[in-house]
């Protein structure tokens, strides 16, 4: 099953829309029914023969609350407005959600990571506190890492999109967002899809050897280190996002 073409194309087969994408009927879309992904959606084997070859990784596990990555991309059913919510309207999903093109998987995309890492290190400045920092200056590593101007394109650091490789439970859940104006009037839940705590990401890198201490593996050990601080995705101030090492 491709988890992103059941969420952005079948999962609306089940809903009657009018031209303006204002739902008409509901009558054949049910939540419990038809839900696939929070009912029974389960991860691929995965299988290490089939990595890149030269690939630097390393795996990190989601914490409660789970993860949110592609929460901007359009998924939501427009109502119309004034008119009240009949008491058997089931909850949509009314946020996006970030799944690869081909194999449907929720990765997290390699560029998402590279901004937050070098967002990490370039307004944050994460190596001043850094106790393996090896002596390497912020500038150092934004120049020779993340901006690579003076190596060509073929012995720049690459980064790999992140791919879940196992679920301690299941894959998918469900949270909520409660907005109103104050906080007693007019309390609007939104439903979301959301990664599941317990769900093991792998991270991967193509990472060269640079000059002045910019070894693959020091760069290894300080974009985990960044990860597991910081974290990925939308809501981190929340607690979405989080990463730990997976239990051994």
């Amino acid at each position: 099953m491709n988890f992103g073409h059941w969420y952005y194309r079948e999962y609306f087969d089940t809903i009657n829309l009018d031209s303006k994408g204002i739902v008409t009927n509901f009558s054949t879309f049910n939540k419990g029914k038809n839900d696939k992904l929070i009912k029974g959606a389960t991860l691929p084997p995965y299988d290490k023969e089939n990595d890149i070859e030269d690939v630097t990784s390393f795996e990190l596990k989601t914490c409660y609350p789970g993860l949110l990555c592609g929460v901007g991309y359009h998924h939501e059913i427009n109502n119309p407005k004034n008119e009240p919510k009949e008491d058997d309207a089931p909850e949509v999903y009314n946020l996006g959600m970030y799944f690869d093109y081909t194999s449907g998987l929720p990765v997290i995309p390699g560029s998402s990571i590279k901004g937050m890492l070098r967002s990490a290190i370039e307004e944050w400045d994460f190596l001043a506190d850094y106790e393996l920092n090896n002596g390497v200056t912020r500038e150092e590593i934004i120049e020779k890492v993340f901006v690579g101007k003076e190596y060509s394109i073929y012995d720049r650091d690459i980064f790999l999109d992140a791919i879940p490789i196992k679920a301690d439970n299941k894959l998918f859940g469900e949270d909520y967002i409660t907005h109103h104006p104050t906080p007693l009037q007019n309390p609007n839940p939104v439903r979301f899809l959301r990664v599941n705590p317990g769900v093991t990401y792998q991270f991967r890198f193509i990472l060269r050897n640079n000059d002045n201490g910019l070894k693959a593996d020091f760069k290894e050990d300080l974009f985990k280190a960044i990860i597991c601080t910081f974290g990925l995705g939308a809501k981190t101030n929340v607690g979405y996002g989080q990463f730990v090492e997976p239990e051994k």
